[in-house]
C-alpha cells in the first residue's frame, strides 16, 4: 500500500503535468513518457525514490495514479526511473522558456544551483513551479497590455474589435496556472525534507498577489519562514504586501512590513527585488540595501492608497522624508524617499480617484528646481520634478477624468521641459491628449466658435508632432491615425474647410516624410513599411469618406484638393468621390471657375479616372479650358501627356487646345481650320506613326456589320498606350476605354486589340477576354477594303487568343484556337506555341505534351524565338531529359538567337537534375562571361542545389553563394533553405554556422521565413542529428516566432508537418504522430500525399501494415491523365498566400504514394498485394516511365519501406 505522502505526491505531479502540458503544445507528451493505466503504477515522488503499486481499484484507501491518454508510455513499455523524469521535466522548461527571461544572477544564488536541486531530489517539482508561474505571470502581463491597449481604444473612441480583445482577456484569467503551482507547492510541502530555492518560493508569492491570494501567501511564507537555511530578500516582502493590499488587508499588509522591519534589524534579509536584480549598475551593497528598502517602504505606501487609507499613506511618506539618513543607511535605519516614492504618492491619488490631489501635489513638483532622477531609487530629500512614470500617470488621470484644460496646461509645459528632465512625449501621451480634447469637443457641439478653433489650433500645432526626427507618431498605430481624421473633420464639420484640408495635406506630408527619412535609416523594418503607408493611405480614404457623408458641403476646389491629396499617397479615386467631384463641376461650371493650374490639372485627372461617360466629360473640359483661358503648357509632364493620349486629332477644339503645345499640333489646327473651310480637304491620319501592324486604314464599317462606326487611330492610340510592359491597372483602362469607345462605335485597329486580349490573358481574365474576342469579330467583318487587311487582323486576332487563354489556364479553349487557325491555312506564331508549351501542365506527362507541340511548330515551319526555346527547355529540365535540353541550346545558338539568363538557368537546371556536374559547371562559366549576362539569382540557386542534394559538396555550395553575393544579386527564401541544409546535413556537419544561416535569414528584411526553413532546421536536427527534443523544440516555436504573421496562412504548414513526421518516421516513434495529425488537422492545414507517403512509410516500419493500408485507401486518386492537385508547395520563392486549400479537401495519390505502397507491402512480406497495386497503377495510364520505376521495385529483393536515408529529407517534392 502506498504512503498516503507519497501517493499525494504522485496525483498532484500528475496534474502539474497535465496543466503544463496544456501551454506547452504536449511537448511532455514526448518529454515526460510516465507509464501508461494499463501496467503498474509508478511515479517520482519529491525525494527522489520511486513507489509502485499493484493494478487499480476502486473503493476508500489511498488511490494510485493512473496517467491519462496524453502521458503516452515508451516503446519498451518500461517505467522511467527518477532521473529519468527529472531530466526530461527540465528540458521542459526549456521548452517554454518565458518571453522575458529570468536574470542571470537569480541562478548565481547557491539556493538555486541547478546541481543542489538534484541532490535535494526537488529539482523537477522545481521546475514545473518555475514553468507554471512564469506562465501565470506573462498571463498577467499580457492582460495588462490587452487593457492598456483597450483604454486607449475606448478614449479614441474606436470600437472595433473591443469585444475580440475582451474575449482574450477573459481566456487569460481563466488560465489555471498558479492553482496548479500552488497544489504542486501544497503536495510537495507536506514532506517535512522539502526545499525549494528562494525564486521559487518568490514566484509563487508573485503568483499569489497577482490573484489576491492571501490564503495561498501566508501557506508559502509559512513553509519558507521554517527554513533556517535560507532567508527571504525585498521582493518576498514586496509580494506578500501586494498581496495583502489586492485583497484591501490593510491590518495585514502592515504585519509583513513590520515583519520586514524585524528581519531587517536581526539581518536576515537579503538585499535584492526584481526590479534591480539584473541591473549591472546595482551590485554595490550599499546601494542593493538602499533600494531595497526603499521599494518595500513605496510598496506599503502604495498599499495604504490601495486600501483607501491616504492618511496613513502620507503619514509613512513623512516618516521618510523627515528621515536623518543619508546615502549609507543601515537596515534599522527609515530609508529617505526617492522620485518613484513621489511617483507612488501621485498615483495613488490617482487610484483613489482623488485626481485634484494629485494634481496638486504633481503641480508641487513642476516647481522643483532639479529634474527627475534616471534612478528611480536615488535618494533625495527635497523632492524632484516628476519622472516618466508620473507624467504617464498624472495624463491617464486627467483624460479619464475631462479635465482638459488641465491636461492641455500640463502638455505645454512638459514639451518644455522634457529634454531637460531625461523624459520622452511618447505617441501615447499625445494621442490620450487628442483623446481627451476631441471627446470634449464632441459633447459640446454649442461650444463657442472661437473657443473651438483656439482649442483645434492648439491641438494641431502643439500636440500633432511636425518634426521627422523622431520617426513616431506613424500611421501603423490605428488610434493615432483615428484620432487624426477626428481632428480634420472637427475643422471641417465646424465650418473651417480650408484650415481642415490644410492639416490634412501637412497630415499626409509628414507621414510621407517620415517613411522616408526611416528608410534612409533603415529604422524601419520592411514588413512594418507597409503597413505604415496603408495607415496613411487609410487616414486620406476614410476622411474623404466622412466628409462626403457629412452634411457639410465641399466646394469643387476643396474637392480637387482633396483629389490631388489621394494621388499623393497613392490611393484610389472612390466611385463615389468621382462622381461627388463632376456632379459639383457641372453644378459650378456656369458660375465664375476661379481655378488654379494644379486646381485644372486636379480636374482632368478626376475625368479621365471616372467610370462614368469620360468622353464627354472630356469634351466638356476641353470647352472649359479654352473659355477660361487655361495655359496648358503649365500642366506636369504626366497631364500634358494624358491630354495628347485622350483627346481627338480630328476634333478642332481639342486640336485647338493642343495647338499650344506647338508642333505638330499647330499644324494640325491649321489644317482642321482650312477643312472647315473646304471639306473637300479632310483628313483622317493621326498624329502617331504607325508600324507594319499598324496600317490597317481608318475606315467606317461597311454594312455588313450592322455596326455604326469606324477605325479610329487616335483611339487606337488611347487603347493602346498600355503596350508594352503596361500594369494591370493600364490594362484594365485599355479595357475599359475599348468599352467606351465601342459603344459609341469607335474601335481600335485589329493590333491594338490583339495585344489587349493577350494582355487580359496573363491576368486572367477569361471573361474579359471572350467579350473583345466577339466585339473583335464585328470588326473584322467591316474590313472588306482591302481583303487582305481582313485577313491579316483575323489571324492577329487568333494567334492572341491562344497566348492569351493559355496564359491564363484556359489550354483547352486555347487549343480551340489553335486549330482554327490551322484549319485555315495559317500557323500560330512562336509566342502562341510558347505559351501553350509553357502551360502545359497538371498532367501526368508534362514533357511528352510540351514536346509534340514544339515538334509540330517544327513541321510546320515556324522558327522558334527565344521565349520558345526557354519553355521548351525548361519544359525538358524538368523532365531529366538533359541531352536533348543541350540539342536545343546548341541549335538556338546556330540560328543566332542569343541564349539569356533564363535560357542558361534552364540549361544548367537540366545537367544539375541529372548528375552532370561537369556540363552545369562549363555553362555556368560560359553564362557568366557572355557581355551582356546579367545576374539573377535562379543559375546560382541551381549550383548550390546541386551541390547541397545531387553531390554534397559544401564547399562548391559556399562558393557559388559568394559568387551570388559578389555578383549583386539578392539571396532569396530558397538560397537561405539551401544554406541552411549544406550546414545541416553535409558532413562534417555545422550546426552553429546553420544557426547563423537562420538568423541571418530572419534578419534580412527583403526574404520572408518560410516553412521550407523550418522544415530544413527540423530535418537537420531530427533526422541527421536524431536529436528529437530539438526538433520538437523549433516545431513548437514557430507558431509564436516574431516572423510568424498570426494573420497569415497557418504556419506551421504543410511542409513544416511533413518534416516533423519525417523525423518522426526515421526516429520511429510512430507513437508521436497522431497528435501531430490532429494539430494538422485542427490548424487548417491541408493534409498533402506527401505526408501520407511518410504515414504508409512510418507504419510499414513498425509492423503495422494496416494502417498503412488504410491511409493509402483513404486518398482519392485524380481524373486519369490529370496530376494530382493540392499537393505541392509554393515555388520557392513565392510563400503561400492566404486563401490556402481547405483543410477537408480530398488529398490525392500521387505516383510517389503508389511507390510507398508497394514498398510497405514488399517489406511486410506481402507480394501478392504489391503485384495487385501494380495492376491498379498500370490502369490508371500513367505514363510509362513511371509504371516502370515503381514496376521495378519488386526486383529488389532488399526492399524496405524505411531504406531511405535521412538525406532524403533535405529536398521537398517542388524541388525534386
Amino acid at each position: 500500500m502506498l504512503p498516503k505522502v507519497a501517493n499525494h505526491l504522485i496525483h498532484h505531479t500528475s496534474r502539474a503535468v497535465i496543466a503544463v502540458q496544456n501551454q506547452t503544445g504536449h511537448t511532455l507528451r514526448n518529454v515526460l513518457q510516465l507509464q501508461s493505466s494499463s501496467g503498474p503504477s509508478t511515479a517520482v515522488t519529491g525525494w527522489g525514490s520511486s513507489v509502485s503499486g499493484g493494478n487499480a481499484h476502486s473503493g476508500p484507501g489511498p488511490s494510485k495514479f493512473h496517467t491519462s491518454a496524453r502521458l503516452h508510455s515508451t516503446p519498451s513499455g518500461a517505467p522511467l526511473s527518477t532521473s529519468q523524469v527529472r531530466e526530461r521535466v527540465e528540458k521542459l522548461s526549456a521548452f517554454r522558456a518565458p518571453s522575458t527571461q529570468r536574470p542571470q544572477s537569480a541562478l548565481a544564488d547557491a539556493s538555486s544551483d541547478a546541481s543542489q536541486l538534484v541532490r535535494s531530489g526537488f529539482g523537477t517539482y522545481a521546475t514545473l513551479i518555475n514553468t507554471l508561474t512564469d506562465r501565470d505571470f506573462e498571463n498577467y502581463e499580457a492582460i495588462r497590455r490587452a487593457e492598456a491597449r483597450l483604454r486607449r481604444r475606448r478614449r479614441a473612441a474606436i470600437n472595433e474589435n473591443v469585444e475580440e480583445e475582451e474575449n482574450r482577456i477573459a481566456r487569460l484569467r481563466g488560465d489555471s496556472h498558479f492553482a496548479s503551482a500552488f497544489a504542486l507547492f501544497q503536495t510537495a510541502a507536506v514532506n517535512p525534507n522539502s526545499k525549494f530555492p528562494l525564486h521559487i518560493y518568490n514566484k509563487l508569492l508573485r503568483s499569489c498577489a497577482i490573484h489576491s491570494n492571501a490564503d495561498a501567501a501566508r501557506a508559502v511564507y509559512a513553509h519558507l519562514e521554517k527554513r533556517a537555511d535560507i532567508t527571504p530578500d525585498a521582493q518576498t516582502f514586496i509580494s506578500l504586501i501586494a498581496t495583502y493590499a489586492s485583497s484591501k488587508d490593510v491590518k495585514g499588509a502592515e504585519g509583513i512590513f513590520q515583519k520586514f522591519k524585524d528581519a531587517s534589524r536581526l539581518d536576515r534579509v537579503q538585499w535584492f527585488f526584481d526590479a534591480i536584480r539584473s541591473d549591472a549598475s546595482s551590485q554595490a551593497v550599499q546601494y542593493r540595501q538602499r533600494a531595497s528598502q526603499m521599494a518595500v517602504w513605496n510598496e506599503m505606501l502604495a498599499a495604504y492608497f490601495r486600501c483607501g487609507q491616504p492618511t496613513d499613506a502620507l503619514s509613512l511618506l513623512e516618516q521618510m522624508m523627515d528621515t536623518t539618513s543619508g546615502d549609507v543607511i543601515k537596515a534599522t535605519d527609515v530609508p529617505p524617499p526617492s522620485s518613484a516614492t513621489f511617483s507612488c504618492a501621485i498615483t495613488g491619488f490617482c487610484q483613489l480617484g482623488d485626481v485634484s490631489t494629485a494634481l496638486s501635489w504633481f503641480e508641487r513638483l513642476l516647481q522643483q528646481q532639479d529634474s527627475a532622477s534616471l534612478d528611480p531609487y536615488e535618494p533625495t530629500q527635497l523632492p524632484r520634478r516628476p519622472d516618466q512614470a508620473t507624467w504617464t500617470a498624472m495624463f491617464d488621470a486627467l483624460a479619464d477624468e475631462g479635465m482638459v484644460a488641465e491636461l492641455n496646461r500640463l502638455f505645454v509645459h512638459w514639451l518644455k521641459v522634457a529634454s531637460e528632465d531625461g523624459t520622452a512625449v511618447l505617441s501615447d501621451h499625445r494621442d490620450t491628449v487628442l483623446a481627451a480634447n476631441l471627446r470634449f469637443m464632441d459633447s459640446r457641439a454649442d461650444l463657442d466658435q472661437a473657443k473651438a478653433l483656439e482649442l483645434l489650433d492648439f491641438l494641431s500645432g502643439h500636440v500633432l508632432p511636425w518634426d521627422t526626427d523622431g520617426v513616431h507618431f506613424t500611421f501603423q498605430r490605428e488610434t493615432s491615425r483615428v484620432l487624426c481624421t477626428r481632428l480634420v473633420l472637427q475643422y471641417w464639420t465646424r465650418g473651417h474647410a480650408e484650415q481642415a484640408i490644410d492639416l490634412a495635406e501637412r497630415i499626409a506630408s509628414r507621414q510621407l516624410e517620415i517613411l522616408q527619412y526611416g528608410q534612409s535609416l533603415e529604422t524601419f523594418e520592411s514588413s512594418k513599411t507597409q503597413g505604415r503607408i496603408d495607415g496613411t493611405r487609410r487616414f486620406v480614404t476614410d476622411l474623404v469618406h466622412d466628409i462626403l457623408s457629412g452634411d457639410a458641403h465641399a466646394s469643387l476646389a476643396h474637392l480637387l484638393r482633396l483629389s490631388a491629396l489621394l494621388t499623393d499617397v497613392g490611393a484610389l479615386h472612390s466611385t463615389a468621390f468621382s462622381e461627388a467631384c463632376l456632379s459639383t463641376y457641372a453644378l459650378q461650371r456656369n458660375t465664375a471657375l476661379t481655378l488654379t493650374t494644379r486646381e485644372w490639372e486636379g480636374l482632368l485627372d478626376v475625368v479621365l479616372t471616372a467610370d462614368a461617360d469620360s468622353a464627354a466629360s472630356l469634351n466638356t473640359l476641353v470647352d472649359d479650358f479654352l473659355q477660361h483661358s487655361v495655359d496648358i503648357t503649365q500642366f506636369s509632364d504626366t497631364a500634358k501627356g494624358q491630354l495628347i493620349r485622350s483627346l481627338s486629332g480630328s476634333d478642332l477644339n481639342s486640336v485647338r487646345l493642343l495647338a499650344q503645345l506647338g508642333e505638330p499640333f499647330a499644324s494640325r489646327y491649321a489644317e482642321l481650320q482650312s477643312v472647315q473651310q473646304s471639306p473637300s480637304l479632310a483628313s483622317a491620319h493621326s498624329f502617331e506613326t504607325p508600324s507594319a501592324w499598324d496600317e490597317t486604314p481608318a475606315t467606317p464599317l461597311s454594312p455588313v456589320s450592322q455596326v455604326s462606326g469606324r477605325i479610329d487611330s487616335a483611339h487606337s492610340h488611347l487603347v493602346g498606350e498600355f503596350f508594352p510592359g503596361g500594369n494591370r491597372t493600364a490594362v484594365l483602362n485599355a479595357f475599359e476605354r475599348f468599352k467606351d469607345g465601342a459603344e459609341k462605335g469607335i474601335y481600335p485597329r485589329p493590333i491594338v486589340v490583339a495585344r489587349l486580349i493577350s494582355a487580359l490573358g496573363r491576368l486572367g481574365e477569361t471573361e474579359k477576354i471572350q467579350e473583345l474576342y466577339h466585339t473583335a469579330q464585328t470588326v473584322l467583318a467591316a474590313l472588306e477594303n482591302p481583303k487582305q487587311w481582313q485577313q491579316s487582323g483575323w489571324f492577329l486576332v487568333e494567334d492572341h487568343m491562344v497566348i492569351g487563354l493559355a496564359h491564363a489556364g484556359d489550354v483547352d479553349a486555347a487549343h480551340v484556337h489553335r486549330q482554327r487557325i490551322l484549319q485555315q491555312g495559317g500557323v500560330p506564331s512562336a509566342d502562341a506555341y510558347g505559351a501553350l508549351i509553357l502551360n502545359v501542365k497538371d498532367t501526368t506527362d508534362d514533357t511528352s505534351n510540351a514536346m509534340a507541340l514544339y515538334q509540330e511548330s517544327q513541321t510546320y515551319g515556324v522558327v522558334p524565338n527565344i521565349f520558345m526555346y526557354n519553355t521548351v527547355i525548361s519544359k525538358l529540365a524538368k523532365a531529366r531529359k538533359a541531352d536533348y535540353a543541350l540539342h536545343l541550346f546548341q541549335d538556338m545558338k546556330a540560328r543566332n538567337v542569343q541564349p539569356t539568363s533564363v535560357t542558361y538557368g534552364a540549361v544548367i537546371a537540366a545537367c544539375c537534375r541529372v548528375g552532370d556536374a561537369a556540363s552545369a559547371e562549363l555553362l555556368f562559366q560560359e553564362m557568366t562571361s557572355e557581355p551582356t549576362f546579367k545576374p539573377r539569382v535562379p543559375p546560382y540557386n541551381t549550383m548550390m542545389q546541386l551541390y547541397t542534394h545531387t553531390k554534397p559538396d559544401r564547399e562548391r555550395v559556399l562558393h557559388y553563394y559568394n559568387a551570388l553575393r559578389a555578383a549583386n544579386v539578392q539571396p532569396t527564401a530558397h538560397t537561405y533553405k539551401l544554406l541552411i541544409d549544406a550546414y545541416g546535413c553535409i558532413e562534417p556537419i555545422d550546426l552553429p554556422a546553420m544557426q547563423q544561416v537562420f538568423d541571418d535569414l530572419v534578419a534580412d528584411r527583403s526574404v520572408s521565413v518560410q516553412g521550407t526553413h523550418w522544415a530544413a532546421l527540423i530535418n537537420a536536427w531530427g533526422c541527421v542529428q536524431k536529436d528529437l527534443d530539438q526538433a520538437i523544440a523549433i516545431f513548437n516555436s514557430i507558431a509564436t516566432h516574431p516572423t510568424t504573421n498570426p494573420r497569415g496562412p497557418p504556419m506551421p504548414d504543410a511542409v513544416v508537418y511533413e518534416a516533423m513526421i519525417n523525423t518522426l518516421v526515421t526516429l520511429r516513434r510512430m507513437d508521436l504522430v497522431p497528435a501531430y495529425i490532429d494539430r494538422l488537422r485542427a490548424s487548417g492545414v491541408h493534409m498533402t500525399a506527401y505526408i501520407a507517403n511518410l504515414l504508409i512509410k512510418g507504419y510499414a516500419s513498425v509492423g503495422n501494415i494496416e494502417r498503412s493500408r488504410e491511409i493509402f485507401e483513404s486518398l482519392q486518386d485524380p481524373q486519369e491523365g490529370v496530376a494530382a492537385p493540392h499537393n505541392h508547395a509554393p515555388h520557392q520563392n513565392k510563400p503561400q498566400s492566404a486563401s490556402s486549400v481547405p483543410a477537408d479537401a480530398p488529398v490525392y495519390r500521387e505516383p510517389s504514394t503508389w511507390e510507398a505502397m508497394v514498398r510497405a507491402e514488399l517489406g511486410n512480406g506481402h507480394r501478392d498485394r504489391a503485384v495487385d497495386l501494380l495492376q491498379r497503377l498500370q490502369a490508371r495510364m500513367f505514363p510509362p516511365a513511371v509504371y516502370q520505376r515503381i514496376s521495378g521495385i519488386m526486383l529488389d529483393e532488399s526492399v524496405a519501406p524505411w531504406a531511405a536515408t535521412p538525406a532524403d529529407a533535405m529536398s521537398s517534392p517542388s524541388s525534386a
